[in-house]
């Protein structure tokens, strides 16, 4: 079983951040980052619509520019917000990368971005239309639906959009069908969000491929 850092271990550095991700690979299998449009219309790394959070400025991430937003630091720690290709080219060699789509219609622009990157990316979202997209757009892209509470059909759904992955809450995973039903048509089963290494023994025992923490934990 794999371990991927949330956000770069978002418990223990600055989340979605290049240090974060750097520092990540030495103890994580894959590194997990969100990706949204700003407002002068890169794409950056930043898991909340608003900036308020995360940089301790006021606003929304769309709202605001790449210029406005490199003017503050993630939790305080003298870290910008990156690009998305600025974290793609920091990448180390070989670490595995899940990047979350947390926009409507920047499938395109994220294929663009990791065309030509060496690490294996997986392309992961909630948002059904985006993996359609990308899907549509390049059928060998690994893709992988990030299973919601509202999501009922889970599996049937990730078939129906040719995913390689699925991915769902730990506690599903472990009291649910969810798993057994995704190994049976050969989808790859990740986890979140971890904290103890006894779970994530269960989750293998379950069949999980690999499991999401905000730390890094051994597995």
């Amino acid at each position: 079983m794999r371990l991927i850092a949330h956000r770069g271990f978002a418990a223990t550095a600055p989340e979605n951040t290049i240090a974060a991700i750097r520092s990540a690979a030495e103890y994580a299998d894959a590194v997990e980052f969100d990706v949204r449009r700003c407002g002068s219309g890169e794409l950056v790394v930043i898991h909340d619509e608003t900036i308020d959070r995360v940089t301790g400025g006021v606003g929304t991430v769309a709202d605001s520019s790449l210029e406005e937003l490199k003017t503050h630091t993630v939790l305080e720690s003298g870290e910008r917000v990156p690009t998305l290709e600025e974290l793609l080219e920091a990448l180390p060699t070989g670490i595995e990368v899940n990047l979350e789509i947390k926009d409507l219609g920047i499938a395109a622009d994220v294929l663009e971005a990791i065309d030509g990157v060496e690490n294996r990316v997986v392309t992961t979202s909630f948002l059904l239309s985006e993996l359609r997209a990308i899907r549509e757009l390049d059928r060998d892209q690994p893709t992988g639906l990030l299973v919601s509470r509202r999501l009922e059909m889970p599996v049937t759904t990730a078939v129906e959009l040719d995913c390689d992955v699925i991915g769902a809450n730990y506690w599903r995973c472990l009291t649910t069908g969810l798993v057994s039903r995704a190994k049976a048509v050969d989808l790859e089963v990740h986890a979140w969000s971890l904290e103890r290494r006894l779970t994530a023994k269960l989750l293998e025992w379950r069949g999980v491929d690999c499991v999401s923490a905000d730390r890094p934990i051994p597995v």
